[in-house]
């Protein structure tokens, strides 16, 4: 026996033999290899209930009387919605600064809550955490009879996120465009904004390595870096940290009187299926601007979703965009007045924002690119004196559903009902005009939907009427964040 134990080829057959017992072992007791490549976690990712929220309300410059107001909610979630563990501790409505005091508080699920109109605009924010983090948004209004700020500028308070695009900003004459960054965390952030024009991408180094401190907005005017350009795209990316971006617009007539303030909203990150939601009805300007960020030219082919479905525009049905450019494109013909939404399909990634003015070009709003719903969607409309237009868009080939439900301050249901749309087209929902805020939920039922809420003057204003041009998108709510699929290596435990 030892002289068989001496051989090292016998040795190594047992040492092999006693690792397989143990392996066998290890079949019962061992899981298998974690999932540790993000990318095929990202595969099967799994889901956590939000509970915590942080969202940055953003405000115009001083200038003239107006009256600003943050309104939120922690919506009613549809049945069986998870949300996290523990006591529904108040959401706050509340200033920047670690000293502040909350000057809203979001109490319940389902009521909402509001800031103190102010006079003197400040950027707000929504924040807290427990049960009501799940799905709370809010929107930031200030309205103005008269002054720079005249009219209404409305716009979703933001998450803060590392990547963004905003499309549409101008600093030609008549356009004063400001990219405000609100950092929410309590670290500095660092960002980068790269810009494009119809000329291609532009060097500006004044543009990167930007420092938000924290808990504090900074303010980048697009004139002091890139002088007389008539359109622009932003890409925005945060190297440190976390910012929240707000895009603020000014634009007058030719004869420097105001024609309007608003914000540019975020637009989905370039694809080549890009779905613009909410070109208003009736008569002004409707001006899509498109960004082909890429090193190639992109061949756009150009969709209306309108009211009796889709159609390609004459002589707009496909449009050539060089590499890295902004091209705008007047629509206001091809769409005659109809609610519709556009669809691009590219064989580049492209994005797109929609600029539209009201009849008499006295205000104005855009709206960009939207992702199609998944969930959902949640937005605070403030209180508006002309009727709102709810504006479902099914972009697909096939038809779609959705289910609405409209909610008043105090949670009290206005109008729900379910809504068909026909594949291709455009449906339109109208909403009362209310004296106080009011809450909407979309919920995709079947197919793919893209939507937003616009706001017009009425078509006889009165004499007394400050002009409102407002357009809300609607996207997927965050009620759910999603984890890398990792599973815990948990062989250290049987070493």
């Amino acid at each position: 026996m030892s002289s068989l134990l001496s051989d090292p080829r016998i040795r190594l057959g047992a040492c092999v033999l006693a690792m397989a017992v143990v392996g066998g072992l290890a079949v019962v007791t061992h899981p298998k290899q974690p999932t540790v490549d993000p990318q095929a976690a990202a595969k099967s990712p799994a889901r956590s209930v939000v509970n915590r929220t942080a969202l940055a309300c953003p405000a115009l410059s001083q200038g003239g009387k107006q009256a600003s107001v943050v309104n939120g909610v922690a919506p009613v979630l549809p049945e069986g919605t998870p949300t996290a563990t523990g006591n529904a501790t108040p959401l706050s409505i509340i200033a920047l600064a670690s000293t502040a005091d909350p000057i809203g508080s979001l109490l319940v699920r389902g009521k909402i809550a509001s800031s103190t109109a102010a006079t003197k605009p400040e950027t707000l924010s929504i924040r807290g955490t427990g049960p009501l983090a799940a799905g709370a948004v809010g929107t930031s209004t200030t309205t103005a009879a008269t002054g720079v700020n005249s009219g209404m500028a409305s716009a979703p308070c933001q998450l803060p996120g590392s990547d963004f695009w905003f499309v549409g900003a101008s600093t030609a004459p008549g356009r004063r465009d400001v990219l405000t960054l609100t950092n929410l965390d309590s670290v500095n952030a660092a960002v980068n904004v790269t810009i494009y024009s119809n000329k291609g991408q532009l060097e500006l180094p004044s543009a990167r390595g930007l420092v938000i401190p924290a808990r504090s907005t900074y303010e980048l005017f697009l004139d002091q870096v890139a002088r007389s350009q008539k359109d622009l795209a932003l890409h925005v990316e945060s190297t440190g940290g976390r910012v929240a971006p707000a895009l603020r617009d000014y634009a007058s007539k030719a004869d420097q009187t105001p024609a309007g303030v608003d914000w540019i909203g975020p637009a989905a990150p370039p694809a080549t299926k890009v779905y613009v939601p909410g070109s208003a009805p009736g008569k002004g300007q409707r001006t899509l601007v498109l960004v082909n960020p890429t090193d190639l030219q992109a061949t756009i082919r150009l969709t209306v979703n309108g009211p009796n479905g889709p159609f390609k525009p004459a002589a707009l049905e496909t449009v050539r965009l060089p590499a890295g450019a902004v091209m705008a494109v007047k629509l206001e013909a091809v769409l005659n007045g109809d609610p519709s939404g556009v669809s691009l399909e590219s064989d580049q990634p492209v994005t797109a924002s929609l600029r539209m003015t009201d009849k008499d070009n006295s205000d104005f709003a855009s709206i960009g690119a939207a992702e199609t719903l998944t969930g959902p969607a949640y937005l605070v409309l403030p209180a508006h004196k002309q009727e709102a237009l709810l504006q479902v868009t099914a972009p697909g080939t096939k038809p779609a559903s959705v289910k609405i439900d409209l909610r008043d301050a105090a949670g009290k249901s206005l109008l729900s009902r379910a809504v068909d749309v026909v594949a291709g087209s455009t449906t339109k929902i109208p909403f009362k005009a209310a004296t106080g805020p009011t809450y909407l939920t979309v919920e995709q039922t079947r197919s793919s939907v893209v939507a937003a809420v616009t706001l017009m003057p009425a078509a006889k204003p009165g004499d007394d009427d400050t002009p409102e041009v407002a357009a809300w998108p609607l996207n997927t709510s965050l009620v759910f964040r999603a984890q890398l699929g990792a599973q815990p290596d948990v062989r250290a435990a049987l070493r």
